[in-house]
């Protein structure tokens, strides 16, 4: 029915090939269903940790959402009728170190909330906002990011890839994000060994957290098999599990002493909040969208890129300062609205 009661409370989802916790709408004609909520939950090492794929306000309170694979919490249309969640609240959440992203929204006419969650340390972005094929296509409408803490995040704290209306992004700490700024390299040889989870190169000087979310490829062209980084130091790479549940990165055994290994580039401009698609009536307000990390990581506050559109709305009262470079790029000029009082 239209409510369903349901409490999900105190458990641990660990090494499921799907989904931790989730969600699901059965038939399209049904109405998403009401009153369920996650509170005091854990997942880790799931594909997904929590994904809401078909509730209408569905609150999680006090979870975390642990090296999940795909995203720490996900909304969208990959449930058996390809209707995403809308309605609702996340708060008081550690959404921390996932192979992939924090945060994944999307085929949702929204609205949806986060409040008062730490997002870090994720291999890709904070919070991504995307369509799947298939899906809900509309603008998402009442999106809500306040108080959070939004940092070292591999590439952008905030990436909105689909279209927003009325999104409103107020009182976050989005810092030291772009955390994936470590030139590309090669290496074998004396000094590298490889473990279940892990590849040390000795003779390495690596920028820590550097590789966080690259790809690592090792071996020969003709047999290389490839993991995904979680983190680094100066000479250790920390490797993802191959798949939930597994205790390896390597699916045919660990590579013996002196493989060769290689890592891709960075990617650039790594932002704390960028917009590439069309954001109209945005309120931003009250963030801190800066990096002091030595060195600096997060290239800029804001970045409008060539494809996207931003129309109307405020954007004020911001700390843009303390970035690697100019505190907003604009490669697509914002148009109408106000941009006032932002630091930087």
């Amino acid at each position: 029915g239209p409510v369903e009661r349901l409490a999900v409370t105190g458990c641990t989802a660990r090494g499921n090939g799907t989904n931790g916790i989730f969600l699901e709408l059965q038939q399209d004609d049904w109405v998403p269903p009401r009153g369920i909520r996650i509170t005091a939950c854990h997942t880790e090492d799931n594909r997904y940790g929590i994904s809401d794929w078909g509730a209408d306000g569905l609150i999680v309170t006090g979870c975390t959402m642990l090296g999940n694979h795909v995203a720490g919490f996900d909304v969208s249309a990959q449930g058996t009728t390809s209707v995403g969640g809308r309605g609702g609240i996340v708060t008081g959440c550690v959404i921390d170190a996932n192979p992939g992203d924090g945060i994944a929204l999307g085929n949702t006419p929204g609205p949806y909330g986060f409040h008062g969650n730490r997002v870090g340390n994720n291999g890709r972005y904070g919070y991504w906002e995307h369509n799947l094929a298939g899906g809900d296509q509309e603008p998402a409408t009442d999106i809500v990011l306040e108080s959070n803490d939004i940092h070292g995040n591999a590439l952008d704290g905030i990436r909105v890839d689909a279209p927003l209306h009325e999104p409103a992004f107020f009182g976050n700490r989005i810092r030291g994000n772009g955390r994936r700024a470590a030139p590309g390299t090669r290496g074998g040889g004396e000094g590298v060994h490889c473990g279940p989870l892990s590849l040390t190169d000795e003779r390495a000087d690596w920028l820590p957290g550097g590789h966080r979310g690259k790809e690592l490829t090792v071996g020969p062209e003709e047999s290389e098999v490839t993991a995904v980084v979680v983190d680094n130091t100066a000479t250790d790479l920390t490797l993802a599990p191959v798949r939930p549940g597994a205790g390896t990165a390597w699916p045919d055994g660990t590579p013996g002493p002196g493989t060769a290994y290689r890592l891709p580039d960075c990617p650039a401009p790594r932002a704390g909040l960028t917009a590439a698609a069309a954001v109209t009536h945005p309120y931003v307000h009250g963030n801190r969208v800066r990096d002091d990390g030595h060195p600096r990581t997060q290239i800029h506050a804001v970045w409008i890129a060539p494809e996207a559109t931003w129309t109307g709305g405020r954007v004020s009262g911001n700390d843009f300062s303390g970035n690697a470079s100019a505190s907003t790029r604009f490669d697509s000029a914002p148009s109408g609205g106000r941009w006032r009082d932002n630091a930087g």
